[in-house]
């Protein structure tokens, strides 16, 4: 694991020239707002910008004790440590506001808090380093890292654009727990049928199991709810969306070594440009 993530914050950030010569590309020190969302992005306006997520996501019981929060209210990427897309790969540190890969989203366009996250990939956006079309962020602290035995409730939150196409190639993942190498053997994707499931392709035979729908134009609170373990006696998920268990606890394995970090945003094989945003992740444990 140490030195996957040496790895990953060894390799330099892409010519920062060539990405101020992007007009979509925000100069530094100005505000995204919901503006800089794709054309067509419609909000239910009982779901939408503004509105409180506690109102669904603390319907369910999580941890007692707060161990990480990546939810965006510094105003920059600096809760995380490494940030990784077709312009960047190294510390999140370098992104400040964001560019256009990733950038900060205030409010209203946040689901929680003043500020958002909004994460964007075009066809061909991979990094320096190679693997799929991605715009991601990674951690790697205490409170993200999990090892054989822990257990962990993740909340967060999804913003689909209107327009969101299902995906086409062979995986879209949103967020996902990593081991050293390999495949995830956890995360959560979107299906080219537009649900959003638990896989998890580092895992061989793993059950899959759909959270719910892409619910287009709305923000949507998740909860998921994992025992880490290689064991698929020992570990399980279960999963809750806008308040409700849609996925009821499934024992499965859950790693495949010793460790696993977190990433969040999109990581995919191929498909069109599409915007997803993502807001009030917090990691809580027992």
């Amino acid at each position: 694991m140490a030195a996957a993530l040496a790895l990953a914050l060894s390799l330099t950030v892409l010519d920062a020239a060539a990405a101020a010569a992007d007009p979509a590309v925000p100069p530094p020190g100005i505000d995204i707002g919901l503006d800089g969302l794709e054309a067509g992005v419609e909000i239910d306006p009982s779901t939408g910008p503004g509105t409180d997520r506690d109102q669904t996501r603390g319907t369910v019981p999580v941890g007692p004790r707060e161990v990480f929060v990546g939810d965006w209210e510094t105003g920059d990427f600096s809760q995380w440590e490494v940030c990784q897309s077709a312009l960047t790969n190294g510390g999140c540190g370098s992104v400040g506001r964001g560019n256009r890969s990733m950038a900060i989203v205030d409010a209203p366009g946040a689901r929680q808090g003043d500020h958002a996250a909004r994460f964007t990939v075009r066809r061909g956006d991979k990094p320096n380093f190679g693997g799929g079309e991605r715009s991601e962020v990674q951690s790697s602290s205490p409170g993200a890292l999990v090892h054989e035995g822990d257990e962990r409730w993740y909340e967060w939150s999804v913003q689909y654009p209107q327009e969101f196409p299902n995906p086409t190639g062979g995986w879209f993942i949103v967020l996902q727990w990593h081991s050293a190498s390999g495949s995830p053997p956890l995360a959560v994707n979107i299906s080219n049928q537009g649900t959003v499931d638990i896989g998890g392709d580092g895992v061989r035979n793993h059950p899959k199991r759909t959270i719910g729908p892409v619910r287009r134009g709305e923000w949507v609170d998740y909860v998921l709810h994992v025992k880490f373990s290689r064991n698929a006696g020992t570990g399980f998920v279960e999963a809750w969306e806008n308040g409700r268990q849609t996925v009821q606890r499934t024992p499965r394995a859950t790693m495949v070594d010793g460790e696993n970090y977190l990433k969040q945003g999109i990581y995919r094989d191929t498909g069109p440009e599409v915007t997803l945003v993502q807001d009030g992740l917090r990691v809580t444990a027992p």
